[in-house]
């Protein structure tokens, strides 16, 4: 998503030319032109889910990524506003973000994707994108922001969180993903992943 790296002040609000458009996903000016009133209204009809808890309350949030836009056609730009709910989120992610292949990253529809993305470019090999991920629970619990409940019950976590991520990961953005949990004891200790870009496979 090219208005990820374009974050600026703190309202969430982005301005986005069709030069940067053209720029960020590899098409002619023409074509930026074309595309760029579409994409930002298309961006608004997604929605992002995670989980949250309020006291002992566990629930689920959804949010629209973009919650309004103005489109000045002869000049070429967009400017549009993040959900507030969301805009926290990517201004903290905003450098790690403006690494991402843009355009697969926008498809992610879990926020878990996106934090187990951000660890696998932290780790992976800038030559191929390969690369091995071995991270303590309780870290990966921090970096999921998991709640008490997947902290106490790994099937959970395994099924809410590190399933639904690995498999979108792999169908959206092409990654070729192994992993497995290590205990100590009865208890799992460590999550060991392996990854690497697919290349067998087209981006979209």
């Amino acid at each position: 998503m090219a208005g990820i790296a374009k974050l600026g002040g703190v309202n969430g609000e982005v301005k986005l030319t069709a030069q940067e458009y053209a720029d960020t996903y590899g098409v002619d000016i023409r074509t930026a032109y074309n595309e760029l009133k579409g994409a930002v209204g298309t961006l608004m009809k997604r929605t992002l889910s995670w989980q949250i808890t309020d006291g002992k309350k566990i629930g689920t949030r959804t949010t629209i990524w973009v919650q309004g836009y103005d489109y000045f056609k002869d000049e070429g730009l967009v400017k549009f506003r993040f959900s507030e709910y969301i805009f926290p989120f990517l201004f903290e992610l905003q450098r790690e973000f403006t690494k991402y292949q843009l355009q697969q990253a926008a498809a992610l529809r879990s926020i878990y994707s996106w934090r187990l993305l951000e660890l696998f470019e932290q780790m992976k090999d800038k030559t191929d994108g390969s690369g091995w991920l071995s991270i303590p629970i309780e870290e990966f619990w921090h970096a999921m922001e998991a709640t008490e409940s997947y902290k106490t019950n790994f099937q959970l976590l395994r099924k809410r969180v590190i399933e639904p991520a690995i498999k979108e990961l792999t169908e959206k953005d092409n990654w070729l993903i192994e992993w497995e949990a290590r205990k100590r004891g009865r208890k799992v200790a460590t999550l060991l992943f392996k990854f690497q870009r697919n290349p067998q496979k087209s981006l979209f």
